[in-house]
């Protein structure tokens, strides 16, 4: 499991829809994607100008709107950038914070600073300085990112958001060229990485000036991501949302909403947690209302369906790593929804944001609602909750069919299920995945209404469901195969499992000639037609009504179980009958 490190998080998804998956591909109608390009140059190449050689200007040649710097060996005291316009006007000096770096699968090997977002620039000042003095420039590079443009990039500034789940931007939307991710997964030997649960969700903000359109949103996102993946290593944005002061939200890591995608937001605490990212610096200037009411809605959305307390604690693990405040291993308590700061050396999300955290947390309380009426919530505290066999959320809870519920646990090995006539019902592996096959709900089979349960053998597994007198039976030898209706009432019959046939080891079929319908048995069979009902078949009689062609010979369907006869056994069909004799061995099939 590779490092994970950084300090932001983005949402998004197409206007107007609100997908919690995502996707490779991009709606219809949506955008190319746009290729950031990205300029790394030494600082040494830079000319020292005023202020004794403490301040060094670049003049790349091309134009840049976001930038950040990388060194080797320890961080300055001092890192800020300032940035000219095409206009020759220098704008305001920015301070860069710090983050850890990932070089060719090393932590730490190369040091870094967030990108900050300066606007469509011309040439660039840096200021480095450590202990009052200039730091030596060759050992600093800086980066220059020009996110490109796209015709997409003006976006609506109201996106129809719900109480429920706040409308996202996708990453197709925003432009993401998902082979800047792929390659980088490719080259690393990686791929999407997920934690268990989410236990907490992280506040940050970008850095970088304010002073941007919401058309800018869209190129910030795009240079964010172009930096932290190609440039840090980290293959991906770091963020899981990230959440512009006009209220947008973008989708950030790849890898679905309702999801708990394990990021590189806050170096040591990414395991757990999910980070939402405010495009901006917010130490002198406060988050917007609208920005505020965004990030709210995104965290009510994910903390209350994913069944944690928004004004309670957690207790997580540190990770460890150069920008962790606590040491690798170490247990720490701290809010549900809590600043960068409290958990990593960095001012993020800035005083006045990280100010709004108990607006934040309020706002999301009464967001919530009464959250812990949830059918599945209450099962789950009831079975124990984290600590008990289901272990923590794992994808959200969400609407299922006909006004039911379900929510999946245990990194995704079990799923509940609740409708108002069946209750709330753990369903997982082998049989959950054949009921899936089968439509889970929608399908023939209905909800669960049972748990899964040991059979009376202690061999095999089973569910029972709500439609077609159905249920799913699984052994280790067998697979999970589903059986219903008049052919698993004549299985119940005989005695399911312990009775002469075993455990199904087919679903059930149609036959070839487009009349019954059947299930294969570990010995034997179960056929059935609408004129002669359900019968068992076994043993050397099956053999040889096989031997002639099933239901298609001359004897036709089973009209009978097989029964004992002088000397032997005995199955009827409907146009003969096949005996068995138990001296020699020997069957013979006989027609009316």
């Amino acid at each position: 499991m590779r490092p994970r490190f950084i300090t932001a998080a983005v949402i998004a998804l197409p206007l107007g829809l609100v997908p919690v998956v995502s996707s490779a591909e991009p709606p219809p109608g949506t955008p190319a994607a746009v290729k950031p390009v990205i300029d790394t140059v030494p600082l040494a190449a830079a000319r020292g100008v005023a202020e004794s050689g403490k301040v060094r200007e670049l003049e790349p040649d091309r134009t840049f709107a976001m930038a950040a710097v990388r060194w080797t060996g320890n961080a300055p005291d001092v890192l800020e950038v300032q940035a000219q316009d095409s206009e020759g006007e220098w704008g305001e000096w920015v301070e860069l914070e710090t983050v850890d770096g990932l070089d060719t699968g090393k932590p730490g090997s190369r040091k870094a600073s967030e990108p900050a977002w300066v606007g469509d620039s011309t040439a660039l000042r840096v200021r480095a300085e450590r202990d009052g003095s200039p730091v030596n420039a060759k050992s600093f590079s800086v980066v220059l990112i020009d996110p490109g443009t796209s015709s997409n990039d003006t976006i609506a500034t109201k996106a129809g958001v719900t109480t429920e789940q706040p409308t996202v931007i996708s990453r197709a939307s925003w432009g993401a060229d998902e082979s800047i991710r792929t390659q980088c997964f490719a080259d690393q030997g990686i791929g999407v990485e997920y934690s268990p649960t989410v236990k907490a969700v992280t506040i940050h903000h970008t850095a970088g000036e304010n002073d941007y359109t919401a058309a800018d949103s869209a190129r910030i996102v795009r240079g964010i991501y172009a930096y932290h993946a190609q440039s840090l290593q980290w293959c991906d944005i770091g963020y899981n949302v990230l959440v512009d002061k006009y209220g947008q939200l973008f989708e950030g890591r790849y890898g679905g909403l309702d999801l708990p995608v394990w990021g590189a937001h806050a170096g040591g605490f990414n395991k757990y947690t999910t980070g939402i990212s405010m495009l901006g610096t917010y130490t002198d200037v406060a988050p917007s209302a609208e920005q505020v009411e965004a990030v709210s809605r995104f965290a009510a959305w994910k903390l209350s369906r994913g069944y944690r307390d928004p004004a309670g604690n957690v207790t997580l693990v540190s990770g460890g790593g150069g920008t962790a405040k606590y040491p690798q291993g170490t247990e720490v308590t701290l809010p549900t929804i809590y600043g960068h700061r409290d958990v990593g050396y960095t001012e993020c999300p800035g005083e006045l944001g990280y100010q709004q955290l108990p607006t934040i947390r309020q706002r999301v309380a009464e967001l919530m609602g009464d959250w812990t009426s949830s059918p599945i919530y209450q099962r789950w505290q009831s079975d124990g909750a984290d600590s008990g066999p289901l272990g923590g959320v794992y994808q959200l809870e969400q609407a299922a069919a006909d006004g039911g519920l379900r929510t999946t646990f245990d990194s995704g090995a079990a799923s509940v299920y609740w409708s108002d006539g069946t209750g709330a019902h753990v369903i997982q592996g082998p049989i959950r995945d054949t009921w899936d096959r089968y439509g889970s709900e929608t399908g023939h089979l209905g909800y669960p209404k049972t748990d899964e349960h040991a059979t009376p053998d202690g061999a095999g597994r089973y569910n029972h469901f709500a439609k077609a007198g159905g249920s799913i039976y699984w052994t280790a030898e067998t697979g999970a195969h589903e059986i219903r209706g008049a052919i698993r009432s004549k299985w119940a019959q005989l005695g399911w499992e312990r009775s002469v046939l075993r455990y199904p080891k087919t679903d059930e079929h149609g036959t070839p000639d487009g009349v019954g319908r059947y299930n294969h048995f570990q010995y034997g069979s179960v056929y059935w037609t609408p004129s002669t009902g359900a019968h068992a078949i076994y043993g050397a009689i099956k053999s040889k009504w096989a031997q002639l062609g099933w239901e298609r010979s001359f004897l036709g369907y089973p009209t009978s179980d097989e029964f004992a006869i002088s000397g032997g056994r005995r199955s009827n069909f409907q146009h003969g009958y096949i005996t068995w004799n138990a001296s020699t061995g020997a069957t013979t099939a006989y027609s009316y």
